[in-house]
């Protein structure tokens, strides 16, 4: 990630002091601006996509899905979910990964527009993500789903979203059950201040993910194993589907990442984990090249096809 300039308030000192409203009103004040290319991203909805956009319901209103239709009649399900820090992001974003995991692997592909904080603050996102899988699985003949072959995922914000889906399946006896959790990058502790984890040139810089934390959840709720699945004991993880787990080298989120993935293995889960060295947060999604201001990190392609390999696997 580029070096970002912040003024000269926004010091860790300072920003250690501030509550949450503070946090909140500072984002809402620069945090997109902070983005890259935030402010010229066009609308959405004006992108073509490979997919089918739908509005679908969910417990509190609906929301935008695509799917990605597999050419079998009756076909495995991979619901995917976008990053952006809880507060950013659609589900455009990853037409390009969605599609090309329809084409490789002629499976049905969900892509899921979960809300952003801080207007829907946890545990809105998660909902939707929970509500979602229910919505089609409920309708899996409608869809041609084949409900024994589910797979469930996604990149940094999305790959939380993907594992605390898992545990509330699995907590909730869910009558629908997951062959993979694919977790690119996740950030699985939120409890922890951003102050106080990995840091480095290329990593998130704190300044901003304080913020988006301060967005998504209130004082208190990082605690719960349902916003920080890292902090989960192993005995809970027990009975969860299989992981695929991307890490970097230079991310700020690599050790609660890794942590997870030893707690999963402590549970009698099996994990398939690589730490990608030289690259950073959000390196998989420049497959391609497909961004002019961000150059295919040199790990895409193998991270890439790591994931696809394991679902290959889970879903076969």
């Amino acid at each position: 990630m580029d070096q970002i300039q912040f003024p000269d308030f926004m010091t860790e000192e300072n920003m250690r002091k501030m509550d949450r409203q503070e946090l909140v009103n500072l984002y809402l004040m620069m945090g997109q601006a902070m983005l890259p290319g935030a402010a010229a991203a066009p609308d959405p909805l004006t992108l073509p996509v490979a997919g089918e956009r739908m509005e679908i319901p969910t417990r509190s209103g609906s929301i935008r899905v695509i799917f990605y239709r597999a050419k079998r009649a009756r076909a495995p399900v991979f619901f995917e979910m976008h990053g952006g820090g809880f507060v950013a992001g659609n589900c455009e974003d990853v037409d390009f990964w969605c599609s090309l995991l329809r084409d490789q692997l002629d499976i049905h592909v969900v892509n899921i527009n979960y809300r952003k904080a801080p207007q829907f603050p946890w545990p809105t996102a998660a909902n939707d993500a929970f509500d979602t899988v229910k919505w089609f699985y409920d309708r899996r003949e409608e869809f041609g789903l084949d409900p024994e072959k589910m797979a469930i995922g996604g990149h940094s914000a999305g790959a939380n979203l993907a594992a605390v889906t898992c545990l509330r399946s699995l907590r909730e006896g869910a009558p629908w059950s997951f062959r993979l959790q694919v977790l690119d990058y996740p950030p699985l502790d939120l409890k922890t201040c951003a102050f106080d984890k990995l840091r480095h040139p290329l990593a998130i810089p704190p300044q901003i993910a304080i913020m988006f934390d301060a967005c998504y959840i209130a004082p208190g709720q990082g605690d719960d194993p349902l916003v920080s699945p890292a902090l989960a004991e192993p005995e809970m993880l027990k009975g969860l589907p299989a992981a695929c787990l991307v890490t970097a080298e230079f991310d700020s989120l690599r050790d609660e990442g890794e942590l997870y993935g030893r707690k999963l293995i402590a549970a009698g889960v099996p994990v398939w984990s690589r730490r990608f060295l030289g690259s950073a947060h959000g390196f998989t999604m420049t497959l391609g090249g497909r961004d002019p201001l961000m150059p295919e990190d040199p790990n895409a392609k193998a991270a890439c096809g790591m994931m696809m390999d394991a679902l290959w696997y889970a879903l076969s």
